[in-house]
């Protein structure tokens, strides 16, 4: 396995997102984090507070530990855990940026967060830097015809998703809107259908086909 980093393959593999890209914490993990964050804030906490800072230079080793019963020491602790959930934001930050350099784009960012595509663009707007590739086996760009009317799904590498234009078979015109993609194709396609219906020829009753069918 050793001469296998050294390949080419193994360099093209690095430059690919493997999806998923991760597995969900379990309890154990869960419980990992919390034992060390909150050793950490008691470390931190016993640096942070005044009454442990005044301790006379001849207190015993372990005086510290008995200012932990103070009501203010607490309130150290919870400073503490205030400037710890700080650091881990912009560690965070920090991880989007690198994430998004390498071709992750919002749905992925959205994703690992746990909220939306929309609020991970909103909360890292500058984050992807790179054109994303559409999903895999995908075409960039596909029309559907449907109702008499046509449309256009198309993917918008910068932000991730999926768009759409098209034109009635009445004639109207529409898109998904400025600030609006979708997560996956067949998304978009439903809401591009949805429009060309509404705005359908009398004659027209056929249904939406996003491309991906033979």
């Amino acid at each position: 396995m050793g001469s296998d980093f050294n390949t080419d393959a193994f360099a093209a593999d690095l430059e690919r997102l493997s999806d998923p890209a991760w597995s969900e914490p379990r309890a154990k993990h869960t419980g990992l984090v919390g034992e060390r964050l909150d050793a950490l804030a008691d470390e931190l906490a016993d640096q942070l507070s005044t009454r442990v800072q005044d301790l006379p230079a001849d207190a015993p080793e372990n005086a510290h530990l008995v200012m932990r019963d103070a009501g203010d020491w607490h309130l150290a602790r919870l400073r503490a855990l205030r400037e710890i959930r700080t650091v881990a934001e912009i560690l965070a930050d920090r991880t989007v940026a690198a994430a998004g350099a390498r071709g992750a784009g919002y749905p992925q960012l959205g994703a690992a967060w746990s909220i939306t595509r929309q609020g991970a663009r909103k909360k890292w707007p500058d984050a992807v830097s790179a054109v994303s590739p559409p999903p895999a086996g995908q075409e960039a760009r596909t029309t559907i015809e449907a109702f008499g009317g046509t449309a256009d799904l198309s993917w918008h590498g910068t932000e991730g998703g999926w768009w759409w234009i098209g034109q009635g078979a009445d004639g109207t015109p529409g898109d998904a809107g400025e600030d609006t993609t979708y997560d996956t194709k067949e998304e978009a396609a439903a809401n591009a259908g949805a429009f060309l219906q509404q705005h359908a020829g009398a004659a027209s009753e056929a249904p939406a086909d996003d491309g991906s069918q033979p």
